[in-house]
């Protein structure tokens, strides 16, 4: 009877049919990162399991039968599972229950794992816990942190999901000045965050029409022609151009923290010149001389913007069908079309039918230009793609249409209802995966592209 119970559970066949669902994505073993500073816990008798989601509630059975303590976390639910599980009972007092089979041979003590605990509910309105960091750096060769959690870059990007809020970050390349600050996301969009470190050091470079010149500064030679110093100190610094044990070029130039000089010479500046003992060093740099002010707007075009009345555009909505209501700021305003005057502003809109409700989209008025907005079809849920990929800044496209560039979260998806997700960019071959998304809920997706 046992077996018989047992085989019931892995089968699923004991799951009751609800509308309500729970699923389980994306099940990977979690390894450090390249320079092995992220804090990775384990247990020495038990595996440990992380699941992604935003609900509280769920409680888990190892086997079907040994509870598992659950400890809720910011974005997501760990647990410890006894050596060799080879399935998980979830259960939610809202969405059911699910029966997870761990892929391969179990989850094993002193391994981490990770995955994408999914659950559907009609009605329920997902909102994005998470969303993507993109640091674009300056030197490329760079070691990022945010929270806890560090990669070491080499071209210049690195991209981290981290939940709403929030986060500290630190940037360190060699000879540069460390970065450290706080970024803060929001469910809207992905944040691109540049990054420019400042070097501890000066130098300039040095270009020369005579190929043969012999190049000195402070008395020591930096190369013949063309040449870039070593590094400088602030302040003032002499520069010498010899050519045939002949002095060409005798001057004192200043140099700033962290700046790159160019010095261009030409003929005219080279001139043969009597060999000098010592030459003073400038005790003191000229003033910049100061703009004078712009002049102020015209008060009588600020007096005609204060006075002008209300103004407003002609909009034209369109819903999916004739039978479809259009609400604009949660008010009824027609069934099927809607034709009238706005005032510039900010509005909502969305469409409703049978039941069903579909995205509030919100728009600008903001001229006089008429407006055309067609309104999308009313579903029970939407599902979201979290994609990203080895490559930063590929571009991703759904069924054909550009959506955006990796990282980044593709909203408002029919449920149910299969994807051609495809990422391009130059200099790689395509990578191309066909998806399902799932209502209210967010799959992870992470497609590697590899060069040409």
């Amino acid at each position: 009877m046992r077996r018989i119970l047992t085989l019931l559970l892995l089968t699923g066949l004991l799951i009751p049919a609800m509308a309500q669902k729970i699923g389980v994505e994306g099940f990977k073993k979690v390894k450090k990162d390249l320079l092995n500073q992220t804090p990775l816990p384990v247990d020495k008798i038990q595996a440990t399991m992380d699941f992604l989601t935003d609900e509280k509630g769920f409680t888990f059975k190892a086997d079907g039968k040994i509870d598992v303590q659950p400890e809720e976390g910011d974005g997501k639910i760990t647990v410890l599972t006894p050596h060799k599980t080879k399935f998980l009972l979830i259960k939610h007092p809202d969405y059911g229950q699910y029966t997870w089979k761990v892929p391969g041979k179990g989850l094993k003590k002193k391994k981490h794992y990770q995955a994408n605990l999914l659950s559907d509910k009609p009605g329920k309105e997902y909102k994005l816990a998470k969303q993507w960091v993109v640091f674009q750096v300056d030197p490329e060769n760079a070691i990022i942190q945010v929270d806890s959690t560090t990669i070491l870059t080499r071209d210049g990007h690195a991209q981290f999901n981290v939940t709403i809020g929030k986060h500290p970050y630190r940037v360190d390349s060699p000879f540069h000045e460390a970065v450290e600050d706080t970024l803060e996301v929001n469910d809207s969009v992905k944040l691109i965050l540049p990054v420019v470190l400042q070097s501890f050091y000066s130098y300039i470079n040095v270009k020369l029409p005579m190929t043969d010149a012999v190049v000195f500064v402070d008395g020591f030679p930096i190369g013949k022609g063309e040449s870039t110093s070593g590094h400088l100190y602030t302040g003032d610094h002499r520069l010498q151009v010899y050519r045939l044990n002949e002095c060409y070029y005798d001057s004192v130039f200043n140099i700033r923290k962290a700046e790159k000089r160019v010095i261009e010479l030409t003929y005219a500046d080279l001139k043969p010149r009597p060999k000098i003992a010592k030459m003073a060093v400038a005790a003191q740099v000229p003033e910049p001389v100061v703009a004078d002010t712009l002049a102020a707007v015209s008060d009588s075009l600020a007096a005609d913007s204060l006075h002008a009345g209300p103004q407003y555009a002609q909009v034209t909505i369109t819903a999916p069908d004739d039978s479809t209501q259009i609400w604009l700021n949660r008010e009824l305003m027609a069934v099927g079309k809607w034709e009238g005057q706005l005032e510039l502003g900010y509005y909502t809109v969305n469409t409703q039918k049978e039941g069903l409700e579909s995205k509030t989209i919100p728009f600008w008025v903001d001229d006089t230009l008429p407006k055309l907005l067609d309104l999308s079809a009313p579903q029970a849920s939407y599902g979201l793609l979290n994609v990203h990929s080895n490559v930063i800044g590929a571009t991703v496209k759904v069924n054909g249409v550009e959506v955006g560039q990796t990282p980044c979260v593709v909203e408002n998806l029919p449920a149910s209802k299969e994807v051609q997700l495809q990422l391009t960019k130059r200099g790689y071959f395509d990578a191309q995966a066909v998806l399902t998304p799932i209502g209210n809920d967010m799959l992870d997706v992470e497609l590697k592209m590899r060069k040409r």
